[in-house]
């Protein structure tokens, strides 16, 4: 008895090994084929890939001791609420993560809320947990231009991008930012501080949905859900985005 569970468990652990040895291809495959199963956002998933075949380059030349490019992995994403900026962070987690560039790739949604306290000398603690939280894994700060106003002063808000900066050259191989917002707010923002423009220079720009391309999200939601679309029905979908939009 003893040792057929000690053959049951040497088995088990073999079996996990040879799995685990496979995850980290796996992952990235599922990762790149979900984004690619995205509805829309084509200059998004090329970018994303091209990213990818980069990364992997890097690393093959890694290994045959040949100089490497040094990239910053910091991005901006661009675009009106709705557009699939944190679905494509998450994605990018996971596939950073995959390639083994980031030990985790976990995603920490944030906002100035997340990162800015209401009294002096709080702020820094509360961004340097949400940092913390963050590491090895990426820290999305959706509506980040609100953290530098576009009139007055605001040294909250300054105390956290300042600490932020500070992190992402001290954590720079366990940490990967990402700032969302509205295109011309976020220019704004990256213009107003050094540190933000020599570190975010990756950009990528989220397009409106077009009213198919809502239909077949519509269309998608409704699959999953178990619920019939009639052709009149797609129709006069069609036309209310058209008029929407």
């Amino acid at each position: 008895g003893v040792a057929e569970v000690r053959s049951k468990y040497d088995l088990k652990r073999q079996t996990g090994t040879k799995l685990q040895q496979k995850s980290s291809e796996q992952l990235l495959t599922e990762a790149l084929a979900e984004l690619d199963g995205l509805i829309g956002l084509a200059t998004i998933k090329d970018e994303v890939h091209g990213l990818a075949n980069f990364l992997k380059m890097q690393q093959e030349r890694e290994k045959m001791r040949l100089p490497q490019t040094k990239v910053s992995l910091h991005m901006v994403f661009t675009g009106n609420p709705g557009t699939g900026k944190t679905t494509v962070a998450r994605l990018v987690g996971r596939l950073l993560g995959a390639m083994g560039i980031l030990a985790k790739g976990q995603l920490i949604e944030t906002d100035r809320s997340g990162l800015v306290a209401e009294y002096v000398g709080q702020t820094a603690p509360k961004t340097t947990k949400r940092i913390d939280e963050s590491l090895d894994g990426v820290l999305f700060i959706d509506e980040a231009y609100s953290l530098v106003p576009e009139q007055g002063d605001d040294a909250y808000g300054a105390e956290a991008v300042q600490v932020l900066l500070k992190r992402m050259e001290d954590d720079r191989d366990r940490l990967v930012v990402i700032l969302a917002g509205y295109p011309d707010p976020m220019d704004r923002l990256i213009k107003s501080n050094p540190g933000l423009s020599s570190r975010f220079n990756r950009y990528f720009s989220f397009p409106d949905y077009t009213p198919s391309e809502m239909g077949r999200i519509f269309h998608g939601m409704s699959s999953k859900n178990q619920y019939e679309l009639p052709v009149p029905v797609r129709v006069k979908l069609l036309l209310g985005f058209q008029h929407l939009l």
